[in-house]
C-alpha cells in the first residue's frame, strides 16, 4: 500500500477513535458530548490537564485500554504522516533535478508560455503530435500540476531572459507566447527575439491592436482567437462543404487523411524532378496543393512543370502510410513518420 493510501487508512481509523473514545466517555461517565471529546481529545494528545478525570470503575477501565490503544495509534498516524511528507519532498526534488537534466538536453523543441485555456489546448495538441515541448507558468500552484502530469515545466515569468534560457531557448524551433494579457506577449516576443533571431515566435493577440505591436516585436505569426474564431463561424455559414473538408483533415484523428508539410532536403530522389515526373500523385497517392519556395513565396496549386529544389516545402493531402513514403523520400537520412495533425 502507498503511503498516502496508509495515511488516509490510518487517518479514518484515528476518527473512529475518536468517536470511540467519545461515545464511551459518555456513556460510562455520564458526561456531556462536549465534555467527552474533550477528554478524548486530552487522553489522544497526552496532555493530561485533570479537569475530568473518570470515577466509575468501568470508565477507568475504558480509559485504560483507550489510552493504550488510542495513544500508540496516534503516534502511528504521525509516523506515517512524516514519512509521506518526507518521501513527497524527496521525490519532488529529485524529480526536478530529473527535469532540469533533460530539458538541459533538449534541441529544436518548442516553448509554450502560458498554460491557460488556450495554452492546455496547445499542450494536447503537442501531446498529439508526439513533439517536444517546455512549459513555461507563472503560477506556481499551476506549473506543480503540469509537473505531476508529467510534463516540462518551469516555475516563471516568461518575460525573465533567465527563464527562457533555463527552456534552452539558444536550440529551440520555435516558442508561442499564449499569455492572457498582450502586453506579456508584446515582452516575451521581444525578449525571446533577443535570444535567438532564427526562432519561430508565434504569438496570441487578445485585441486586434495588439497584431501590428507583436509583428514589430519580431513574431513570425500573429494568432487572433477571436478573429479566427468569427471567421471558422462565418466559413461554417456560407462555406459549409468547405468547412467541413477543413475539420476533417485537421481535427479528425481517426480518419485517415491529413494535410502535412514536407521538406525537400539536398539528398531527396525528388530534388530536380518536374511535380509530374516526380510520382507524388501517381505512385503515392497524395495531392500537392501548394509549394513554399524561400522565406515569403507561396506558390498554390503548382502546374505539373514546375521543378522541386533543395528545401521546398510541399503542403499536401494524403493518407498516412502515403505521407510516410514522401516523408522518407524527402530527406532519406531521417525516415521519420510526418506527425499526424
Amino acid at each position: 500500500m502507498s503511503f498516502k493510501l496508509r495515511f488516509k487508512a490510518v487517518a479514518l481509523f484515528l476518527m473512529g477513535l475518536i468517536a470511540f473514545g467519545t461515545i464511551g466517555f459518555h456513556h460510562l461517565e455520564h458526561w456531556s458530548w462536549l465534555d467527552s471529546l474533550y477528554t478524548t481529545i486530552v487522553t489522544l494528545g497526552t496532555v493530561g490537564y485533570g479537569d475530568f478525570t473518570p470515577k466509575t470503575t468501568e470508565g477507568r477501565i475504558f480509559a485504560i485500554v483507550f489510552i493504550v490503544v488510542g495513544v500508540s495509534s496516534a503516534g502511528y498516524v504521525l509516523t506515517v504522516a512524516a514519512q509521506a511528507i518526507i518521501q513527497s519532498t524527496i521525490l519532488s526534488t529529485l524529480n526536478r533535478r530529473r527535469m532540469f537534466k533533460d530539458i538541459s538536453k533538449l534541441e529544436n523543441h518548442f516553448i509554450i508560455c502560458g498554460s491557460g485555456r488556450v495554452g492546455q489546448q496547445l499542450i494536447k495538441e503537442m501531446q498529439k503530435a508526439g513533439a517536444d515541448f517546455v512549459i513555461v507558468e507563472r503560477d506556481e500552484h499551476l506549473a506543480e500540476r503540469l509537473l505531476q502530469q508529467g510534463h516540462f515545466t518551469l516555475n516563471g515569468d516568461a518575460t525573465d531572459e533567465d527563464t527562457l534560457t533555463g527552456a534552452r531557448i539558444d536550440t529551440a524551433r520555435g516558442i508561442v507566447c499564449c499569455t492572457s494579457t498582450d502586453a506579456d506577449n508584446v515582452y516575451i516576443t521581444l525578449t525571446a527575439r533577443g535570444l535567438n533571431e532564427k526562432l519561430f515566435i508565434i504569438a496570441r493577440a487578445n485585441d486586434e491592436s495588439a497584431i501590428p505591436k507583436l509583428r514589430k516585436a519580431g513574431a513570425n505569426r500573429v494568432v487572433s482567437p477571436v478573429l479566427i474564431g468569427s471567421h471558422q463561424m462565418a466559413q461554417i455559414m456560407l462555406r459549409p462543404a468547405v468547412a467541413d473538408f477543413i475539420e476533417l483533415t485537421t481535427m479528425t484523428e481517426s480518419l485517415d487523411l491529413a494535410i502535412e508539410q514536407v521538406e525537400l532536403f539536398s539528398d531527396s530522389p525528388l530534388i530536380g524532378k518536374k511535380l509530374k515526373d516526380s510520382g507524388i500523385r501517381s505512385d503515392l497517392n497524395v495531392i500537392v496543393v501548394a509549394v513554399k519556395r524561400g522565406k515569403d513565396e507561396m506558390i498554390f496549386n503548382p502546374s505539373g512543370d514546375m521543378k522541386l529544389q533543395d528545401h521546398d516545402f510541399l503542403v499536401v493531402i494524403g493518407d498516412n502510410n502515403g505521407l510516410a513514403k514522401l516523408a522518407s523520400l524527402a530527406n532519406p537520412k531521417a525516415l521519420k513518420l510526418p506527425r499526424k495533425r
